[in-house]
């Protein structure tokens, strides 16, 4: 998976909130739900520290990511990456509107800014990008889909346990159009983290990446970032009528297996 790809997996995948029925936090009128999540993700060691913010009221959504590399990845590519995504929910589904991020380090710092209206999708790159890809995403596919983080909170908040694990997902960051392809819902057991965390109910789903538009152009079995293997993604609830979180993910790499694991957990607001 390419660094742009692997980051903005990583930040859509670990803010979500989760419902079938409508708790108390997520109805009409009720105070603002607001979940601090931080991440390890680990490749053999510790690579990456993510930090994810996220607060829902029952008619706008806003969050914010960081992903900073550590360890031994930070010695041969340091990666610090800022991603924010703002948006109104309507009909208890979230709609895209305002998504931005940029690049800390590297050479050129780049900032993106895609701005979804009625009938459009805009997006603006300083500096600008050498290609949109091949094929480029279309205007329907950016209308179809929605920013990682709008994405995965569309996913969540419009799912139910039984649902979640048997739909595609599409998400555009700007210039890469993607699609998560999930199925194969199942029991999972708790880890000593999740435990730890307060977390319960947990459940998992077989999950596939796969490139769809602006990206350079591949033969069909090549579009999916090395991932030959479906990952795992596992879902658990913030006690017994809070909101759902993404706990973990498990995915066999090029590089050899890699996780991604919710470790520190803040929650404030209604949770029942």
């Amino acid at each position: 998976m390419t660094r742009s790809g692997l980051t903005h997996l990583a930040a859509a995948l670990t803010v979500s909130i989760f419902t079938g029925a409508t708790p108390s936090w997520a109805q009409t009128g009720a105070p603002a739900l607001t979940l601090s999540l931080g991440y390890d993700g680990r490749l053999l060691f510790k690579v990456l520290d993510i930090q994810i913010d996220a607060t829902t009221t029952s008619d706008t959504f806003e969050a914010r990511a960081r992903l900073v590399s550590t360890g031994i990845l930070a010695l041969v590519k340091h990666v610090n990456e800022v991603t924010s995504s703002q948006g109104r929910i309507v009909r208890g589904a979230p709609q895209p509107g305002r998504f931005t991020y940029q690049h800390l380090t590297g050479k050129t710092h780049r900032k993106v800014l895609v701005i979804w209206s009625p009938g459009d999708v805009s997006m603006t790159a300083a500096p600008d990008f050498k290609s949109l890809g091949d094929p480029p995403a279309s205007r329907d596919q950016k209308l179809a889909a929605a920013d990682p983080l709008t994405s995965l909170v569309r996913m969540t908040l419009t799912s139910s346990r039984d649902s979640v694990c048997r739909r595609s997902y599409l998400f555009f960051d700007g210039k890469q159009l993607y699609a998560l392809d999930m199925s194969n819902q199942r029991d999972a057991p708790a880890s000593e983290t999740e435990s730890r965390l307060g977390l319960v109910n947990h459940f998992r789903c077989d999950m596939r990446f796969r490139e769809v538009a602006g990206f350079g152009k591949k033969d069909p079995d090549k579009r999916n970032q090395g991932l030959d293997r479906p990952m795992d993604l596992d879902f658990a609830q913030v006690g017994p009528s809070g909101p759902w979180v993404i706990s973990r993910i498990h995915a066999k790499t090029p590089l050899g297996w890699a996780s991604i694991e919710l470790k520190r957990l803040r929650v404030s607001g209604p949770t029942v």
